[in-house]
């Protein structure tokens, strides 16, 4: 049973501190599925990708042809007429982003999100593009400052990183800096992950509710002009092979795989909640259900400066990649007149890009009708103080180089809800955050537990920061009782 740190100790300044030799714990008491916090080796993002960690794409195991089978079974038929369809969409879709390039992402206004002024129109382009950025969440000197104060820290210290070899990181393995627990308790930024979440929508029987957002705390990026080394491939987060693998998780496309693509809802929640995305126990697996990826930028940067790809069209894009791995090519380069198979030409078990224990990748090879070459498109140019979102299931990746002048910065912060699985992470993650070790789901170590220096509860800018940190009982004002409660619970509140 995983023990967390109480409320009493909670409260107290030696321990809030990060100085507290030993602690009262108490057994953890949830209707949720407990999770228990197995400590991760050392290392860095690379991990998380095939391509960065030198891994092979290797034929899947047999049983994936059953699995395949039992997805697809008796709506064959179904499926090719949908693929037909869906392949005539792609043209006009991927044509589309091709000729707008950055000019087709959504792009608002906090103050807009704040009085209530986002248009309709604005929310249909998000919802189908997948894709946003939010101008002005922080104030522009406000993030220059936290960007200032977080190179002090990664100076005072030395951190792990990538690439693993090099003195001067892309990608730090800091979590704890003031700076980046001030950003993530921001009152705005908190506000911006509400109102981005409930662009989703659940069942009255689900257990969550969107407009309370909880932290999940990740790393930080200062690419530098001239960097090759953190380009990114495009890719999904969330799992690999687990979409197709695990039951609650492909049923979250079951409107796909039944050949009826166009009533396929990405924003749908059922399912997801209770999808395990990390069936192999990762090193960069994640235990929590990110409604969107989001960072906040800390400095200026845009098209040619090392930012953001992605590939902004949801709901069609998707079905085409969880469908890929049940077609292939009558005629060698043809991008027409494919059919539907559970094998791919030479008769091997693939999920194309998908392999366990590693995140979904797309390639033009293996996703030819998505025309990644022409429809990766990058974040127009943001600055300090602005955000950008990718939903869950979007294709996204960084470009090959910063050919920019300044650094490219900005702090990882994804939009998490409030869930009870998403509680149970929290609980790990606040004692991880209260002893100066890394959260859960990243490379364990020592982390950043011998910094004085390192963030505090009272570098939480916001009651609503502590209550998204776990730190205060979470208040649904009467809304939701029985799940207020739940969590609570599970928090030890």
């Amino acid at each position: 049973m995983n023990r967390l740190i109480s409320p009493k100790c909670l409260r107290c300044p030696t321990f809030q501190a990060g100085k507290c030799a030993g602690t009262t714990k108490r057994l953890l008491k949830t209707e949720a599925t407990p999770l228990t916090r197995k400590d991760k080796q050392e290392g860095d993002i690379s991990s998380v990708f095939s391509t960065f960690s030198g891994r092979k794409s290797a034929p899947l195991p047999d049983r994936f042809r059953e699995l395949k089978q039992n997805l697809t079974v008796g709506f064959e038929e179904e499926i090719q007429k949908s693929w037909d369809e869906l392949v005539e969409t792609l043209k006009v879709r991927t044509e589309e982003v091709a000729t707008k390039r950055e000019s087709i992402i959504p792009q608002l206004n906090f103050d807009d999100i704040q009085l209530g002024n986002v248009s309709t129109a604005d929310i249909n382009a998000i919802r189908r593009t997948g894709v946003a950025v939010i101008r002005g969440v922080v104030p522009k000197d406000n993030a220059e400052a936290l960007l200032a104060d977080i190179r002090q820290y990664l100076k005072a210290h030395t951190f792990k990183g990538f690439p693993a070899e090099a003195k001067e990181k892309v990608i730090y393995e800091s979590y704890w800096s003031p700076s980046q627990v001030k950003a993530r308790s921001h009152p705005n930024m908190l506000a911006t992950q509400s109102w981005m979440n409930q662009l989703y929508s659940a069942a009255p029987d689900q257990k969550i509710d969107l407009s309370v957002p909880l932290t999940y705390c990740d790393r930080v990026q200062i690419r530098p002009p001239g960097d090759k080394h953190f380009g990114l491939p495009p890719h999904v987060d969330g799992g690999g092979v687990e979409r197709w693998e695990d039951q609650s998780y492909n049923h979250v496309y079951r409107k796909i795989f039944q050949g009826k693509w166009k009533d396929y809802n990405p924003w749908n929640l059922t399912g997801r909640l209770d999808a395990n995305m990390n069936m192999y126990e990762a090193p960069g697996g994640c235990s929590v259900f990110r409604a969107f990826q989001s960072w906040l930028g800390l400095s200026g940067h845009g098209p040619q400066q090392g930012t953001l790809v992605v590939h902004p069209i949801l709901q069609p894009t998707t079905a085409y990649w969880m469908l890929r791995p049940f077609f292939k090519p009558t005629r060698k380069g043809s991008l027409d007149g494919w059919k539907f198979s559970l094998d791919d030409e030479e008769g091997n078990m693939y999920l194309h890009g998908a392999n366990p224990g590693t995140a979904q990748e797309h390639t033009p090879d293996l996703h030819p009708h998505l025309r990644l070459h022409e429809t990766m498109i990058p974040y127009p140019t943001v600055e300090p103080g602005d955000t950008v979102f990718w939903s869950a299931d979007t294709i996204h990746g960084t470009e090959t180089i910063n050919t920019g002048d300044n650094d490219a910065c900005v702090f990882y912060i994804p939009s998490v809800p409030l869930t009870p699985s998403n509680a149970q992470y929290v609980a790990q993650q606040r004692d991880a955050f209260l002893k100066g070790v890394p959260p859960p789901d990243f490379p364990g170590g020592l982390g950043e537990s011998e910094y004085s220096d390192r963030a505090t509860v009272n570098d939480i800018q916001s009651e609503a920061g502590r209550m998204a940190m776990g730190l205060s009982p979470v208040n649904l004002n009467g809304k939701n009782n029985k799940l207020e409660k739940e969590i609570n619970n599970i928090l030890g509140h």
